[in-house]
């Protein structure tokens, strides 16, 4: 992750927060057709949930950039960065939360899934 600045964390009783963004002028492959591109559109902040810190929930608010794809063939008019390891098109959840929550399901399922992801103070929708 050497494209993600930390900028800040707090820490509460309640949750871990993470404020953190990309950094400006490192290109980005279009989720389209894969073309890199720095030409930047905006910014936006996406909150994710990882596993715990410290018994605690961890959130990481990510300021990430839209760009504009500079291919003139692709669909796609501009697209939202993401960052490997850390974030997935779509999800809320990181990846290591997201198998954490899917290996859970498979071994316990239902309510004793449910009850489990609770202990581990993982909070799902």
């Amino acid at each position: 992750m050497a494209n993600v600045l930390v900028v800040s964390a707090d820490v509460s009783d309640a949750v871990v927060a993470v404020r953190a963004r990309t950094r400006s002028g490192v290109p980005a492959g279009c989720t389209g057709c894969g073309q890199l591109s720095a030409w930047c559109h905006s910014r936006y902040v996406r909150r994710l949930a990882d596993v715990t810190l410290a018994g605690r929930p961890l959130r990481i608010d990510l300021s990430v950039r839209r760009l504009y794809c500079e291919s003139p063939t692709c669909p796609k008019g501009t697209f939202a960065e993401q960052v490997p390891g850390l974030t997935v098109r779509y999800q809320r959840r990181t990846p290591q939360l997201q198998r954490l929550v899917e290996a859970v399901g498979v071994v316990l399922a239902g309510r004793g899934g449910a009850r489990m992801l609770r202990i581990l103070n993982v909070t799902l929708s």
